[in-house]
């Protein structure tokens, strides 16, 4: 039988279990545990898998052959002549995604009892976004294997919305245990210390431990272009730039979390931090106020032979800044780049008016391709854009806000919306 979701899920509590069991004590005891759950959850789940709406979908030809084994009566050929015939591939474009990844890795199937052709039953190319099959030319068979495309993403995302209800339940199974243990154990030693009165040296002092997320370690290698010929222009993979995000979201969590260290530093202090903490563990070369496509930008790495991931940093303004700083994004994104990062930091009062103004100025912005916005989650927005230099061409550009807001010691507030 086909392995299916629910074997995913299970091979990823398994690894979800060994990773909680190495964590040190002070680790564990130094990490808030919803926030740890959070992630891991993140981390190892499955997301749905999204059709891309900003395209059409579309029909390649396609030729085939095969030498004939024996006599074809109708067209008169004999044994060994090549027979020519021309079907069709119909392309339903989706939105990149780790899982469909996952999915074509482990040839995953919706069910254990799927047995009537190979999982998944599509073609998946990550780097254009496309889910396809190849069909006759007629009408009946385009829609027939067009509705396999459809049902079939419509059933991995029904096993994936089963799993991820009981997913993060079964992973605080796993992290409240650990915890309770690692607690227990200290205490215990402690009250052993106190009652013989000698001091006791621990292999971690809470006390040193920040209480916050737990920060991505992932080594990001560089990506290199293929050795085939013709030799291809390197491209960030969807994997690495989450990875990148991570990076970057535990940065400016920090900021948010003590916005009073930060709150007078401009812009290229705050940019010079958030580049020592790529350049910290990020195989590359990470750089601000780099020349690149129609002028600076604030944050680039550099991976192999060319900037693949691009960033700008922004304080908010209002709708204006926000245009602005897309803008300037946009500007900076060439034809080969599938991704863009505006991070906005609000200083304001009223956080909550700001990420509402986000979300109603993202629409109205230039180059915003219709009905491609969505809310990753609170502070995350996506939608597509052309980019300026090709206006064929579409990239995703992903907006984080941030709250730095410190009361004013003099009893005034500043909002903008």
């Amino acid at each position: 039988m086909p392995p299916t979701i629910s074997d995913y899920y299970r091979a990823a509590l398994d690894e979800v279990r060994q990773v909680v069991e190495a964590t040190p004590d002070g680790d564990v005891l130094g990490r808030d545990q919803d926030e740890w759950c959070a992630y891991l959850v993140s981390k190892y789940g499955m997301e749905r898998i999204e059709l891309d709406t900003s395209r059409g979908e579309q029909l390649v030809e396609v030729e085939r052959e095969h030498r004939l084994r024996g006599y074809d009566v109708i067209s008169g050929r004999g044994p060994g002549s090549i027979v020519k015939a021309h079907d069709v591939r119909i392309e339903v474009p989706v939105v990149p995604s780790d899982t469909l990844q996952e999915i074509v890795k482990h040839k995953l199937a919706t069910n254990p009892y799927s047995l009537t052709r190979g999982y998944p039953p599509f073609e998946y190319d990550h780097r254009r976004g496309v889910a396809s099959i190849v069909a006759g030319a007629t009408e009946e068979a385009i829609k027939h294997e067009r509705d396999i495309i459809l049902e079939t993403i419509g059933r991995y995302n029904d096993n994936i919305a089963e799993q991820n209800r009981q997913f993060p339940q079964e992973v605080a199974r796993i992290v409240g245990p650990k915890r309770d243990r690692v607690v227990a154990k200290n205490k215990g030693l402690d009250e052993l210390s106190a009652k013989l009165g000698i001091p006791l040296v621990k292999k971690a002092d809470v006390s040193t431990v920040v209480p916050t997320a737990v920060k991505v370690r992932a080594k990001i290698a560089p990506v290199l272009p293929p050795t085939r010929k013709p030799q291809q222009v390197p491209v960030l993979d969807v994997q690495t730039f989450n990875a990148i995000l991570e990076l970057l979201g535990n940065q400016c969590q920090q900021f948010e979390r003590t916005p009073q260290v930060f709150s007078h530093l401009q812009e290229e202090g705050l940019r010079d931090i958030i580049l020592s903490s790529l350049n910290a563990v990020f195989e590359g070369a990470a750089g601000g106020e780099t020349f690149r496509g129609d002028g600076k930008v604030d944050i680039h790495l550099q991976i192999s032979q060319g900037e693949v991931f691009v960033c700008e940093i922004k304080f908010w303004g209002g709708p204006a800044s926000l245009a602005e700083v897309v803008e300037q994004l946009r500007g900076r994104l060439t034809w080969k780049d599938s991704y863009g990062v505006a991070v906005v930091l609000s200083r304001n009062t009223g956080f909550t008016d700001v990420l509402t103004s986000v979300r109603q100025t993202v629409p109205q912005l230039p180059g915003y391709i219709q009905s491609t916005l969505r809310q990753v989650d609170e502070r995350h927005f996506v939608a597509r854009f052309t980019i300026p230099n090709d206006e064929a061409r579409t990239a995703e550009i992903h907006i984080f806000v941030y709250n730095l807001y410190v009361p004013d010691p003099g009893g005034r507030t500043v909002k903008r919306r």
